[in-house]
């Protein structure tokens, strides 16, 4: 089943039409004077502009937030890798010296153990 991105165009434009339609149906089910009336469509024409105003600065705030982030990322994961790469090499020249003198000392205690019981069998 093919899944549809949200458009913000399409929901903007649902909203109108959405905001058109329950202010015509209200119009026709709730009798009021010429006055009245018209009051009434112009607080629902300015909430529906407000809300649209609303919906637009949202994303125009995600927008922007996700940009920064953009920037803050290309600017940081740079940095960080290649303080991990200088951190691994460090890791690797001294765990390679440890390394050696460990198997040294192995060598060693195999050497004495095998010595002792060399020893202990004599």
């Amino acid at each position: 089943m093919d899944k549809k991105k949200f458009s913000g165009k399409k929901f903007v434009k649902g909203l109108v039409i959405g905001g058109i339609i329950g202010g015509s149906a209200a119009l026709l089910l709730a009798p009021r004077s010429g006055k009245e009336t018209r009051k009434k469509i112009q607080d629902e024409i300015d909430d529906t502009l407000q809300l649209i105003m609303d919906v637009k600065n949202g994303a125009e705030e995600v927008q922007a937030n996700t940009f920064q982030l953009q920037d803050l990322a290309e600017t940081l994961i740079p940095d960080f890798i290649e303080g991990t790469e200088k951190s691994l090499e460090r890791f690797k020249f001294k765990s390679k010296y440890r390394l050696e003198d460990i198997k040294k000392q192995l060598a060693k205690i195999e050497t004495e153990i095998n010595d002792f019981s060399n020893n202990l069998n004599e």
